[in-house]
């Protein structure tokens, strides 16, 4: 598949209202109007962007987001898009955070996230993943991450290691940590020699946790592999678009050669040599989280 060199991005970032398809259908195709207006043929939503984090679903709600992913999908069609974004997926009696890749009315890719927010209790309503997400479009080769997978470098390396150009990530990331999204976004840039789009959620929902309300600041951002910022949003609703040009990641990696100058001898020899704490550290969390539900 030969990819364009250039073309427009979007972050297309709205305020998802928890349980109301209908609404954030809406918003959505407000959002990708806008962004087709601005000339973008790539777009990313937020997370979970036709349901938000909900705590039960039934199967009236499964049947609207499978609608809903429909219309994106025809949408993407109808405008000769790629767009990316997650929605809630049932797989039995399993329930999934799961991103779409659409690619003019054809479904290329699905990724299921892989790090579940346990701090909002994510982990107690849907199932892990267990695959990374790396798909060649039209566009180029997109790796996809989902808001907390951004917190751990090993997933955006692997995407590094297979090639990927555009790393996209849609997210609900929360205004009281905005720095850390900023920051990570852009490292993850800086250190993978790639364009970063990341997509946050505005408004205000409640936390799964605690009941309060969590505000979330729109700051979707598009980010090339200097680590320079191309576009910002803020807290309105509307799509955020930036020029892609596929050849600073080529330059990049040629100026600045991290990928052959990588030790993979070392880092085997140190994972070996923390691997069993790992494991005992994420045994000890579960742990501790099982003790908590059942209190």
């Amino acid at each position: 598949m030969t990819a364009s060199d250039e073309y427009q991005a979007a972050c297309v970032q709205f305020d998802v209202a928890a349980g109301d398809v209908a609404a954030n259908v809406v918003s959505m195709q407000s959002g990708i109007e806008e962004a087709v207006a601005a000339g973008a043929r790539l777009c990313v939503l937020p997370e979970l962007w036709s349901t938000s984090f909900l705590s039960e679903f039934d199967d009236a709600t499964f049947t609207a987001v499978q609608e809903a992913d429909a219309t994106l999908c025809e949408l993407s069609k109808e405008h000769s898009l790629v767009v990316v974004g997650s929605s809630v997926e049932q797989d039995g009696d399993k329930v999934y955070n799961t991103a779409r890749v659409f690619q003019r009315g054809e479904e290329l890719a699905s990724y299921r996230k892989i790090h579940l927010f346990s701090p909002n209790v994510e982990h107690r309503h849907h199932e892990g993943g267990f695959e990374p997400c790396i798909v060649d479009t039209e566009l180029g080769r997109l790796g996809v991450l989902i808001c907390y997978d951004i917190r751990f470098p090993e997933l955006p390396r692997h995407c590094f290691y297979e090639g990927v150009e555009v790393l996209v990530v849609p997210g609900q990331w929360p205004e009281a940590r905005s720095q850390h999204w900023r920051t990570l976004l852009r490292a993850r840039a800086i250190e993978n020699e790639l364009f970063v789009i990341g997509c946050n959620r505005t408004g205000q929902e409640e936390s799964l946790r605690t009941g309060e309300a969590v505000s979330f600041p729109g700051d979707g951002r598009v980010i090339d592999p200097t680590g320079e910022i191309l576009v910002t949003g803020n807290g309105d609703a509307g799509a955020v678009t930036a020029l892609i040009e596929l050849r600073k990641v080529r330059t990049m990696r040629r100026i600045l050669p991290v990928a052959s100058d990588l030790r993979p001898e070392v880092y085997r020899e140190l994972f070996n040599r923390v691997h069993d704490k790992i494991v005992a550290g994420t045994r000890e969390h579960q742990k501790r989280e099982s003790v908590d539900e059942r209190t």
